[in-house]
């Protein structure tokens, strides 16, 4: 299995003109959490915090070094050992091998793949001590998936390198970490990948389906095709069945593509533009949560219950229907300087954002803690709703132009919350 040592016994540097940085946006569900498993309309949107991703090869012979800055961890693998293990093996897939290639992730056999891969990190860290928490050990594993998922029907030559992870966005609090983690990953080694084999007439090994880039992308190295985009996408949500079992979609399209994002499970997804930034405030509840959990009470409510969670869902998706309408009349109000239509626009968002959250409350999906921060917003004439799963991390609040919120952000903060100040919409990933 691949080794792993602490890098405080190495020394490296950068050993050619090889350097990769991109980044991912996070994301809030708007409306629709919950119900968007179910086949229902949501609406979430990009923010202004990143994952940041940074490789570059080295001269350290034989080592992969991966540095986690949030969770404070940096891990040397045997390069060798990796590549033998999850590079060199028959690849983990559902049809022959000359079906498939890294343009299909959807044929990948997820379980197998995550099984092949936990045995590699469970050996791998196993000597390790103090014994890595839950975090790191998800954060390790999701690496060596998309590693292994993207890499191994390739023919790629790798050199030792240094991969640098670093991110705005807090864990498991519902604004899409572990998505916007994913997408950024797996564009990371898209990047790299087509960074080492530009010239290829054939990416992919032997009795694989064949592949090259095609001329026209030959020179697009500073952003991503549509194509690209549309593959990084696909292999996100691959990553993050790893950590949510059965995750919408959503998620990873928004932090894909960026700015504001109505999706619907198995429907083509429709991007708007929000022309005019809105202010949010992201207040964090500090009381962490588990979207697999959530997600699993709300299926159990609803087969204890199924036509009355039915209606709730329903509901659910006509409030998210209404809500996208005025978030573009509001987004037009703004830009013709229509301060009335801006006014009545936010004063119905409003009242639906709170409609959205006692509907969340119906299932189930809240916390004391979120419940208190909505009545602080309250009184002072603003409204929130609980964003992602539920159950802790974040209340969202949309914050009107003329509004100063610095009172309320002070009274939130004396009552132990965390409160950032963000923008709505914004670039998906990108090469930095």
């Amino acid at each position: 299995m691949a080794s792993l040592s602490r890098s405080s016994f190495y020394n490296y540097n950068v050993q050619s003109d090889v350097e990769l940085k991109v980044s991912a946006p996070g994301k809030i569900i708007l409306h629709g959490e919950h119900s968007v498993v179910y086949g229902k309309l949501a609406l979430a949107a990009s923010l202004g915090l990143r994952t940041k991703l940074h490789l570059y090869e080295i001269d350290l012979p034989n080592k992969l070094v991966l540095n986690c800055l949030p969770l404070d961890f940096e891990y040397v693998f045997d390069l060798q050992e990796l590549i033998e293990e999850l590079l060199d093996k028959p690849i983990a897939i559902t049809s022959h091998p000359s079906s498939f290639n890294w343009e299909s992730p959807k044929l990948v056999n997820h379980q197998s793949l995550v099984e092949i891969v936990e045995n590699v990190v469970v050996e791998a860290l196993m000597n390790i001590n103090p014994a890595p928490n839950r975090a790191v050990v998800q954060t390790v594993m999701g690496v060596l998936y998309l590693f292994a998922g993207i890499l191994s029907s390739t023919s790629v030559s790798l050199c030792p390198m240094r991969i640098i992870i670093d991110s705005d966005i807090s864990m498991g609090a519902g604004t899409g970490s572990s998505a916007s983690f994913s997408v950024a990953f797996a564009a990371l080694f898209i990047s790299y990948l087509k960074r080492k084999t530009i010239g290829s007439k054939n990416v992919s090994k032997d009795g694989f389906k064949p592949f090259y880039w095609p001329q026209a992308d030959v020179d697009v190295l500073t952003h991503y095709t549509s194509g690209e985009l549309d593959r990084i996408s696909d292999w996100a949500f691959q990553c993050e069945m790893l950590f949510h079992g059965t995750p919408s979609g959503l998620d990873n399209t928004v932090c894909t593509f960026g700015n504001l994002v109505q999706y619907r499970k198995n429907h083509s997804t429709t991007h708007l533009t929000l022309n005019t930034p809105l202010t949010l405030l992201l207040v964090n509840s500090k009381e962490p949560r588990e979207t697999r959990k959530m997600v699993a009470a709300v299926a159990k409510l609803k087969e204890d219950f199924p036509h009355l969670v039915e209606h709730i869902l329903e509901a659910l998706e006509d409030l998210t229907v209404n809500a996208s309408g005025v978030i573009q009349k509001i987004d037009t109000a703004a830009v013709a300087g229509d301060g009335a239509g801006l006014s009545n626009g936010f004063n119905k968002w409003k009242t639906l954002i709170e409609i959205n959250h006692s509907l969340l409350c119906s299932l189930g999906v809240s916390h004391p803690k979120l419940d208190k921060i909505n009545r602080i917003l309250d009184k002072f004439g603003l409204s929130g709703k609980l964003t992602g799963a539920g159950g802790g991390g974040y209340v969202i609040s949309v914050i009107p132009p003329s509004y100063d919120p610095k009172e309320v952000i002070r009274v939130l903060k004396k009552n132990g919350f965390e409160v950032t100040v963000t923008k709505l919409g914004g670039p998906g990933v990108r090469v930095d």
